[in-house]
């Protein structure tokens, strides 16, 4: 979470009786507005952490296991058209393709882009990233069995990955890697170091991130081996610490905020 001291408070009763417990999780199920908690709460006499506004959790999104990130994507399939603010996810993806046809002028910029989108959950992100940058060549990968068939389910090309091992490319496979709702959970160096890996030399990670600390985001970025590490801060009217982060593998070390 971000580095601020939040309110704890009891859940409220009108929301409370509306959960229903799944695994580690609570979700809310009724999925209006007015069941949507305070960032952090008690239940019972525990604390969790709200997730998309009807989920809570045991620990802050990047404190959790790799089990457990599997067990929260899982859940966000089974309610996707519940949880999941397509509006939302439209104006991220479009930001990150804005980013990115900045970063080339009409003379650079590919006929063909190799791509990866890391995380590729449902398959929403790559179809959302196709429709603005149309000459993608996009592959995706994730941790989840259950997204991987739900991303081939709809035709997408989907590696089933596992956290902490090698990824099933070549070095220097692809001009850019996308990490869209992916980085607000504990990513493994080891994992930054192998996305390092194929990305190739004047290539682009491209993601965003929110409720974390991005000093933290950044240290582990370099300790990768990225660099030239750009960040685009409060983007996003609704949440100030919503930000947009690309970064390479050439040029000298440096952190440039805009």
């Amino acid at each position: 979470m971000l580095n601020k001291v939040l309110p704890i408070n009891q859940l409220p009763c009108n929301i409370s009786v509306q959960l229903r417990c799944v695994g580690n999780f609570y979700i809310c199920t009724q999925f209006t507005k007015d069941v949507v908690g305070e960032p952090v709460v008690k239940i019972g006499e525990d604390i969790y952490y709200r997730f998309m506004n009807f989920t809570y959790l045991p620990q802050p999104p990047e404190s959790l296991s790799s089990e457990q990130v599997v067990e929260i994507c899982n859940l966000r399939l089974d309610y996707i058209n519940e949880l999941v603010d397509q509006n939302h996810n439209r104006r991220v993806v479009a930001a990150i393709a804005d980013y990115l046809a900045s970063s080339f002028t009409e003379a650079t910029f590919p006929s063909l882009m190799k791509a990866l989108d890391f995380g590729c959950g449902s398959g929403l992100s790559s179809k959302l990233l196709l429709e603005h940058i149309p000459n993608l060549q996009i592959v995706g990968v994730d941790i989840s069995e259950k997204a991987v068939l739900e991303s081939r389910n709809q035709g997408l090309a989907v590696f089933l990955t596992h956290p902490e091992g090698s990824l099933p490319f070549e070095a220097d496979t692809f001009d850019v890697i996308f990490a869209v709702f992916v980085m607000h959970f504990q990513i493994n160096t080891s994992t930054l170091v192998e996305l390092r890996r194929v990305l190739r030399k004047s290539g682009k990670f491209v993601f965003n991130v929110y409720q974390r600390d991005i000093d933290g985001v950044i240290e582990q970025l370099r300790e990768a081996g990225f660099c030239s590490i750009d960040i685009w801060n409060g983007l996003f009217e609704t949440d100030t610490n919503h930000m947009i982060v690309s970064c390479g593998t050439l040029s000298p070390h440096k952190t440039v905020f805009h």
